[in-house]
């Protein structure tokens, strides 16, 4: 594998997860999945209730907090060691499936698939539908709005440190579309006080909006135990990767989220993908065995000779807020590492 090679830009990758989390009781279109894993996985449509709803016009909210810690500098593409995003959304007269594609709140990977299960990056997106897009632009339709709300003050504390995100107005990309959300990158991580189970404590709060829409709530996480990349080979019709240490929690290892991109060297020592993206859901046991031709029908360019793991494990939860309802808190461990194949 080249030492820290350069690369072309890649595609996109679903958003920081984490732009991916969402509510657990939520209704998604998503595609037919295949299986990855060694043991057999079933394909299943989305976790929630009927896909169709979220697709009619309504009203109703969404809200998310995300924290994603990176411990280890990327070396092909620099990211802050801290992220901290946060929206809180009230929408009417638009579908659940297009407020989640504008405000970037897809539904999280581990809420779509079953461990063991793979799909093109892509399709766990959010789709809205083409008739939908054009009238978005119709002024002449019955009233719509999506607005994302300040919430007031949004306190993180780790350690014996405590930020507060600021706020950042959102583009007016619809006339119809305005407010605020959530913006903290740091490129330090603060000190953090590590149990012995190797979590960390975090406690996120919020003051609550100025007009009383969102009360305020103060929710308690961990920051997952941190992990390595160490190996990933091509075996006997499986894609093998490995990590250390497994997970080990309370109720088992729990799951782990890995974003697949392969790449190939091309001239003057850059590199550039082959391929799409995959996201695959599989137990956090430190190694996982994932079947070629589910991948390569998935998109994941299975012959290149490097190979792009971001690995993500998580804890979320679901807090209830008043009047306004769920709002989901995702604490991300992400780790990113190029390895050869």
């Amino acid at each position: 594998m080249p030492s820290r090679p350069n690369r072309r830009p890649r595609a996109p990758r679903l958003a920081a997860l984490a732009g991916l989390a969402a509510l657990p009781a939520v209704s998604v279109a998503v595609s037919v999945a295949a299986g990855c894993a060694d043991e057999s996985a079933e394909s299943t449509a989305a976790i929630g209730s009927d896909p169709s709803a979220a697709a009619e016009p309504s009203s109703g909210h969404l809200g998310q907090v995300h924290l994603v810690i990176q411990p280890t500098p990327d070396e092909l593409e620099p990211e802050p060691q801290l992220q901290v995003r946060a929206r809180f959304v009230e929408y009417r007269g638009v579908s659940e499936t297009f407020v989640r594609a504008r405000t970037n709140l897809p539904v999280a990977p581990w809420r779509q698939l079953v461990p063991g299960q793979c799909m093109a990056s892509e399709s766990l997106l959010p789709q809205p539908s083409k008739s939908e897009l054009e009238q978005a632009q119709d002024q002449g339709r019955a009233p719509r709005e999506l607005s994302l709300i300040d919430a007031g003050d949004l306190r993180v504390q780790l350690g014996s440190r405590e930020l507060v995100a600021p706020l950042v107005l959102v583009p007016d990309i619809l006339p119809w579309l305005t407010g605020v959300e959530y913006v903290h990158v740091d490129d330090r991580l603060p000190s953090l006080a590590v149990d012995p189970d190797g979590t960390a404590p975090v406690t996120i709060s919020l003051d609550g909006s100025p007009d009383g829409a969102i009360e305020p709530f103060s929710s308690g996480a961990v920051i997952p135990e941190q992990f390595e990349l160490v190996a990933a080979s091509v075996d006997d019709g499986r894609m093998n990767i490995a990590w250390r240490p497994p997970g080990r929690g309370i109720s088992g290892p729990g799951n782990i989220v890995l974003q697949l991109q392969a790449f190939a060297p091309v001239d003057d020592g850059l590199i550039e993908p082959r391929g799409e993206e995959v996201t695959c859901l599989v137990a956090d046991t430190g190694r996982a065995a994932l079947a070629l031709a589910p991948l390569s029908s998935a998109g994941l360019g299975v012959d290149a000779e490097l190979l792009r793991v971001a690995a993500s494990r998580f804890d979320a939860s679901v807090v209830r807020v008043g009047s306004f309802g769920e709002v989901e808190v995702v604490v991300e461990l992400r780790v990113l590492e190029t390895l050869g194949l």
